[in-house]
């Protein structure tokens, strides 16, 4: 950067330093409530971004609703600003309450890994929830779902800016050449006021310190007399309306809400949370004001699109440096007859397996003599069977928490999309790459990478780790972005060659389908062997208790690092067939809702059971690629017809979140309660 006067540097410096302090400021009170939350369960809540977004959602609707204006009366206006004000921290604590009493109390005492993933489908569900809002909205059209990547879907009404505009730099008379508003000064002094009374309730209120006594020692405070489910239900409800705060607070200083703000705005706030020490308050006050000073400089410095790699990055080693070697917590044990190879249940086994393939085999037929025209569609079924394959042995049997698991699928689909058109005729070779050299590359990197995340499993508990991978889901999707000349960034790569197999060309869909079948058959096949081995039965051991594994000779560390590698390969391999048989790769597929429609398939199927991981593959993958377009707009019609006018809320191609959403709370909660 070129400066004509150290005067004029200095200056940029202070404003840039303004506006890091005003964004800083609201992304910490969202950080305290975090602190507050996770302190007391020790376990993530990733809806908690859903319920700042939400909170900014009511916060404008309620301000356009009551047509407030900038030029009412002052006191008016500031009575009505305090009603909003109360409102939104009602609605942040109530929907805060309702995201524990779902997704925490049911598990408590059992698992660390089960709330994760409740909360994980709860947030998909709230994202439904602005999405449905913005049908209520003044700038919503009938029947428009505006459902093409890039487009707004969630709320997005402007309000009028109701804060002052004035400069106090110039109204003090202060000779400098900077900004700083009367809004930046409300943010600020909101969000300082808001942590004081937090650390007031906190050490002066007999609830606030039995939040405090649960955080550090939940027995002992239970021996004590402390009641530990309505403690965290105060704690919870103290924390959503520290978010509702910040969801207000947002929407004033920006004028418009954050209603797609969800997960990884709670993963930001998290990371605030754990460098200004898990619990302290005023700490995540300081470190959500560094994080948005920190912003600020990088979007100047560097690149406003590579700040949020750095930020995630950020949130990567401060997880590392905080954990030590851990527990771990396995969601559920496999099933013995998931290892058995002998015996009833194994011929049982056999018989569905052969009913399945002859099924297979005849399916293109079928399709044919049907008229269903299908055949396109289930190939795309099959990528979606191998990467449920993949994560059960991750999850199933190995007992690790991906969130990220879709980046392997991306790593592989992108690895035919740069290789693919470039290595044939005219490039470096004479002939076109053969498919199994790029499923094999693909399967290599994508493994490649699961290892990566197999290291982190030597400092990183179980939890920790899930989030970690769902950091770097979010960081590969960034950079997919970025690196738009290569990877053609938003739009994808597309028209990409036809698969070819030892030199010949697979063009036609039927070809695609039994190439696809048979890459779905090897990868069944090669899990029930590595589910049934010695490596295998390490994993399970591993998940089961890591401690009594390691006590008996087995490398913990190793085994989570080749199950990550395995699984990560098989996505890899999912990747690259999609890649080749629809001739297209986009960001969307390293998308964070892919990894969750993924992990709802294998959790349906049952962790462990590779039967369940197809059959739960082929339900999920069917309904979103089969129903929804087939029953979708028979459905929405019958329901506009019939006068009721509310079809937008049963329309099938506009609550796919809600439904994934609430399939993966549903069976996580199901498969919870079991185990």
């Amino acid at each position: 950067m070129h400066c004509g006067a150290q005067t004029g540097c200095a200056e940029i410096l202070l404003q840039i330093l303004i506006y890091g302090l005003s964004n800083g400021a609201a992304l910490a009170l969202m950080a305290v409530g975090v602190t507050v939350v996770y302190g007391t369960v020790r376990t993530l809540n990733l809806a908690h971004g859903d319920v700042f977004a939400l909170s900014s959602a009511l916060t404008t609707s309620l301000v356009n609703g009551l047509g407030l204006q900038p030029n009412w009366p002052p006191l008016w206006l500031l009575g009505s600003l305090v009603l909003i004000f109360a409102a939104a921290l009602a609605f942040g604590a109530l929907l805060s309450v309702g995201i524990e009493q779902a997704a925490f109390k049911p598990f408590r005492g059992r698992s660390r890994l089960a709330p994760l993933i409740a909360t994980l489908g709860l947030s998909f569900v709230l994202y439904q929830g602005a999405l449905f809002w913005r049908t209520t909205l003044r700038s919503w059209i009938p029947g428009d779902h505006r459902s093409v990547p890039g487009l707004p879907e969630v709320p997005t009404d402007g309000i009028p800016d109701l804060l002052p505009n004035l400069n106090l730099i110039k109204a003090l008379g202060l000779p400098l050449h900077v900004t700083f508003r009367a809004s930046d000064l409300f943010v600020i002094v909101v969000s300082a006021l808001c942590t004081l009374g937090c650390l007031w309730f906190l050490q002066r209120t007999r609830t606030g310190r039995a939040i405090r006594a649960c955080a550090q020692n939940p027995e002992m405070a239970q021996l004590c007399g402390v009641d530990l489910d309505g403690t965290i239900r105060w704690a919870f409800a103290f924390g959503g309306a520290l978010a509702g705060a910040a969801g207000f607070v947002f929407a004033l200083y920006y004028a418009r809400p954050f209603g797609q703000h969800g997960a990884q705005s709670g993963l930001l706030a998290f990371a605030a949370a754990i460098l200004g020490g898990v619990g302290n308050p005023l700490g995540a006050l300081v470190s959500g004001v560094g994080l948005g000073v920190f912003t600020a400089y990088s979007d100047f410095f560097f690149a406003a699109q590579w700040t949020p790699v750095l930020l995630q990055l950020l949130l990567i080693a401060l997880l590392i440096a905080r954990s030590g070697a851990g527990e771990d917590d396995a969601l559920a044990v496999p099933s013995r007859e998931v290892l058995t190879t002998g015996g009833p249940a194994a011929r049982r086994d056999r018989r569905w397996w052969l009913a399945a393939l002859g099924l297979a085999l005849l399916y293109p037929v079928l399709d044919r003599a049907l008229g269903l025209q299908l055949l396109v569609i289930v190939t795309g079924l099959a990528a979606l069977v191998m990467l449920a394959l993949g994560l059960n042995l991750v999850l199933g049997i190995a007992g690790i928490l991906d969130l990220g698991f879709a980046v392997s699928y991306g790593l592989g689909g992108y690895v035919v999309a740069l290789l693919a058109p470039h290595w044939g005729p005219g490039g470096p070779l004479s002939q076109p790459l053969d498919f199994v050299v790029l499923l094999a590359l693909g399967a290599l990197l994508a493994g490649a990478f699961g290892a990566l995340k197999g290291e982190l499993t030597r400092r990183l508990r179980a939890d920790d780790l899930a989030v970690a991978s769902l950091a770097l889901g979010f960081i590969m999707g960034q950079v997919i972005l970025n690196l738009s000349d290569f990877t053609g960034g938003v739009g994808g790569v597309a028209a990409l060659p036809a698969p070819r197999l030892l030199g010949y060309s697979l063009p036609r869909p039927v070809e695609q389908y039994y190439l696809a079948l048979a890459l779905v058959l090897a990868l069944v096949w090669a899990s029930r062997r590595l589910i049934g081995s010695r490596l295998g039965r390490g994993w399970a051991a591993i998940a089961a208790d890591p401690l009594a594994a390691a006590s008996i000779g087995l490398n913990t560390t190793a085994g989570r690092t080749i199950a990550l590698a395995a699984g990560s390969a098989m996505a890899g391999m999912a990747g690259a067939l999609y890649a080749s048989t629809f001739a297209y790769v986009s960001p969307e597929m390293v998308a964070f809702h892919v990894s969750a429609m993924i992990l709802a398939m294998t959790i349906l199927g049952g962790n462990g059971s590779v039967a369940g991981a197809v059959l739960g593959a082929l339900l999920i993958g069917g309904y979103d690629r089969v129903g929804i377009p087939r029953l979708g707009p028979v459905l929405a019609q019958l329901l506009q017809g019939g006068g009721l006018g509310v079809h937008w809320v049963f329309d099938l191609r506009a609550t796919s979140y809600l439904n994934f959403g609430l399939a993966l709370y549903l069976t996580i909660l199901y498969r919870g309660r079991k185990s």
